[in-house]
């Protein structure tokens, strides 16, 4: 098969490491890469039709664990071959989905996945959308449902209904809420009838697309001192000085939660700068990903309730340059995604 792996550092230089991260480099779409096989209870192999590129993903762990290593967790695809017969998916099957952190393995043109990573493909959505909806917005739906505990909305075309500023809705701040996550957010919160306050560094530029998801206002980053103790939730996804920021803008006894990656330690770190305030939930957490949480998504894909955005398709070759472009700076919005 061919897939796309992480070569390792020429023997002049130093192995990869964090401190010495994959550079783009290393990526290599190799030939004749034997095909895996199913040998477990619930795996089942996929023939990929997409997967996403996302941003600082070289600098993750799993790139260097072993030589050759293949990376890539979104994926859409058909379902080709499954390990028992009483599967809750049979081959054939269009399907959707997110590789274990830990195994990843989507960057090829087949790969290894379990029933719970996966769900049935949204019809609504083409290939490539339906490959960059499950890492992003299933973060945001655990971080919503699983760790702020807001209620999981039915699936009605009741959902269309946002929030009233009249009522006493409770009210969430989403920062870098035109991001990858950030957007899954917004639609997410205002589905589940929050009244949805979306933070970017540029309102000029996102407040009329994050109106279009949901949000009731727009705000900018130099104005979250003028929001103190005003929101229940926030929900972070940018770190650095706006995550310290939120401390002041949530109310008692709210909820801070950041999914940004460099934040994993940051309630510690705010402890020791004395931003920490007593009887704040807050948290930082790793997607874990379930069958019932696409499921979920998908249903609310399909009812038109859930956008997922492509910014740019690229053929495995162009892998170097995609994930360039994925790094970069650009003025489109969505997710980067790759076909075979």
């Amino acid at each position: 098969m061919d897939a796309i792996r992480v070569h390792p550092a020429p023997s002049s230089c130093r192995p990869y490491s964090p401190s010495n991260p994959v550079p783009a480099s290393a990526l290599n779409l190799d030939r004749n890469v034997p095909v895996p096989k199913p040998s477990k209870p619930g795996e089942l192999l996929i023939r990929l039709k997409a997967t996403t590129v996302v941003r600082d993903m070289l600098t993750w762990p799993e790139t260097d664990v072993h030589e050759y290593a293949i990376i890539g967790n979104d994926f859409s695809g058909i379902v080709a071959e499954i390990y028992e017969e009483n599967s809750d998916f049979k081959p054939g099957d269009e399907v959707f989905g997110m590789t274990h952190v830990d195994r990843a393995a989507a960057w090829a043109e087949f790969t290894i996945a379990t029933q719970e990573e996966i769900a049935h493909k949204p019809s609504t959505l083409t290939w490539e959308q339906a490959a960059a909806l499950p890492l992003s917005a299933q973060t945001a739906y655990e971080a919503l449902f699983s760790h702020a505990g807001v209620p999981i909305p039915s699936v009605e075309p009741a959902l269309e209904n946002r929030a009233d500023p009249n009522h006493t809705h409770q009210r969430i701040l989403i920062t870098g809420a035109a991001g990858a996550v950030g957007m899954h957010l917004v639609q997410l919160a205002a589905a589940a009838g929050l009244y949805v306050v979306a933070a970017t560094s540029f309102n000029a530029r996102n407040q009329d697309f994050l109106h279009r998801l949901g949000a009731d206002e727009t705000i900018e980053y130099t104005v979250l001192g003028n929001h103190r103790s005003r929101f229940d939730f926030i929900i972070d996804a940018v770190g650095g000085d706006v995550l310290a920021k939120s401390w002041e803008c949530v109310k008692d006894y709210g909820m801070i939660i950041s999914v940004d990656s460099a934040s994993y330690d940051f309630v510690k770190e705010h402890e020791k700068l004395g931003i920490r305030r007593l009887g704040v939930r807050a948290l930082f957490f790793i997607v874990a990903g379930s069958s019932e949480a696409l499921q979920y998504l998908a249903r609310l894909a399909e009812r038109g309730f859930l956008q997922s955005l492509v910014i740019e398709t690229y053929r495995f070759n162009s892998v170097r340059e995609a994930y360039e472009h994925a790094n970069g700076r650009h003025t489109g919005r969505g997710k980067v995604v790759l076909v075979n």
